[in-house]
């Protein structure tokens, strides 16, 4: 089990990173003009860039940073609560 713990941080962070990836470079273009931007290729292009850039902050950051912030969200914040 403690072993899969990574595995399920990795996989959620890199399809948040796709979800917000996508809505984000979406969002832009709509809000640009669809056809201005460049349409259905620009979105791929965008999104070919953005989405390795996002998921390099998973594999490297995420793995460091969840723990801790668990951690810390574990003491902190839900022993104040109590």
């Amino acid at each position: 089990m403690r072993n899969e713990r990574p595995l399920v941080i990795i996989l959620i962070g890199l399809v948040g990173c796709l979800l917000t990836s996508s809505a984000g470079i979406t969002g832009y273009m709509i809000y640009c003009g669809w056809d201005s931007q460049g349409g259905w290729f620009e979105l791929f292009h965008r999104l070919s860039i953005s989405y390795p850039c996002s998921s390099l902050v998973v594999f490297f950051i995420f793995p460091w940073l969840i723990p801790r912030l668990t951690r810390y969200i574990r003491l902190k914040i839900i022993s104040v609560e109590k």
